[in-house]
């Protein structure tokens, strides 16, 4: 059954200024195998074509979206375009969109000369570097050429947006929206309000999360490196000081992490494992073992020794592990089936409650 998506405001206010109408048809893709979707009147802008742009342009394009691109290369709408081709065949492929939907996504993805191009969408996700300079300038560009009532999205995976939407116009409209990748497989997107976010703001983009198939996590409030990321870096600082003090190797660290955290991670979150498993033990070890644990400012000698050496991993077969093009090729291409299949899991054993 189609769902007509509203986000509206009303005066100058910015707690009451956003105004923002995304129509479109909600069908049963992503989440199973859907029917087809009516045509999609409100388009979304994307600022910055990357691996992160192009995989939410084809999250978007899935869902029934119009996308907007704008990116100061030109060639990356011809990166986009492709990236998209590949990613919805796939979603196809897999039974997640049906074959109308896959056949109408083309003309519904647009290629932005200037930031003035995006004038006429209801949302804007920029997606360019974490660079809060650059970010606050795109923001002041925008601030200029959309409209009062578009809300304005940052990509960010943790900078704070209380940061980014300071002296802008319309601050309420401001917000992070934290995408996973591969994003049109990805239930993962994390909506992070800043100090002047508007809750009118927040109600439509957690609407919005939801319409494109995901599981946000709204948090409370604004935080550096929002909740995954914080969760992450922790197991990274702890994991390279594991190496680096000779306890164990990169192999066996990770062999460590596979069996153990990835084993479970998918189905119980740390206290929904800890309910399943006893909680006074983990009270317990907690006592011993939190004042061991590395609390490192520094970023590790290990991972700027990899900065040094221009290592990107499998993007240029160096990295912790020694890779061939085609090694490195296999790598990716078991990575997006195994989100797949990881999808199809979540969805068998998402909580109730």
């Amino acid at each position: 059954m189609a769902r007509l998506l509203r986000l509206d405001a009303g005066n100058a206010d910015p707690k009451n200024s956003i105004s923002m109408t995304i129509q479109r048809a909600v069908p049963k893709t992503v989440r199973s195998s859907g029917k087809n979707q009516a045509p999609v009147e409100q388009r979304v802008g994307i600022v910055g074509l990357g691996l992160m742009g192009q995989g939410i342009a084809a999250c978007l394009l899935a869902n029934g979206h119009d996308v907007m691109g704008f990116d100061s290369d030109p060639s990356k709408h011809a990166a986009t375009v492709r990236h998209a081709a590949t990613a919805l065949a796939e979603l196809k492929r897999q039974k997640l969109i049906d074959v109308e939907s896959y056949k109408g996504w083309r003309p519904r993805l647009h290629a932005a000369s200037s930031l003035a191009d995006l004038a006429g969408c209801s949302l804007v996700i920029e997606c360019v570097r974490e660079d809060l300079e650059l970010k606050r300038s795109i923001f002041a560009e925008l601030d200029a050429l959309v409209p009062r009532r578009t809300i304005i999205a940052s990509n960010t995976s943790s900078l704070p947006i209380s940061l980014l939407q300071e002296g802008r116009v319309a601050p309420g409209r401001y917000i992070g929206m934290h995408w996973g990748e591969p994003a049109q497989i990805m239930r993962y997107l994390e909506i992070i309000p800043g100090k002047q976010t508007s809750k009118a703001t927040l109600r439509a983009c957690l609407r919005f999360g939801i319409s494109c198939g995901k599981e946000p996590a709204v948090l409370k409030q604004d935080i550096r490196g929002f909740l995954s990321n914080r969760l992450m870096y922790a197991m990274l600082r702890e994991a390279c000081h594991l190496v680096e003090s000779g306890i164990a190797d990169v192999e066996t660290v990770d062999q460590s992490f596979r069996n153990d955290i990835g084993w479970w991670a998918l189905l119980a979150g740390p206290f929904r494992w800890m309910d399943l498993t006893g909680i006074p033990a983990y009270a317990a070890v907690m006592e011993g073992l939190l004042p061991e644990l590395s609390t490192g400012t520094d970023v590790p000698a290990m991972m700027q020794r990899m900065v040094k050496r221009k290592a990107l991993g499998v993007a240029n077969q160096k990295g912790f592990y020694p890779y061939t093009k085609a090694s490195a090729a296999q790598w990716e291409k078991d990575w997006v089936q195994f989100t797949y299949d990881m999808r199809k899991l979540a969805e068998r054993y998402t909580p109730k409650s």
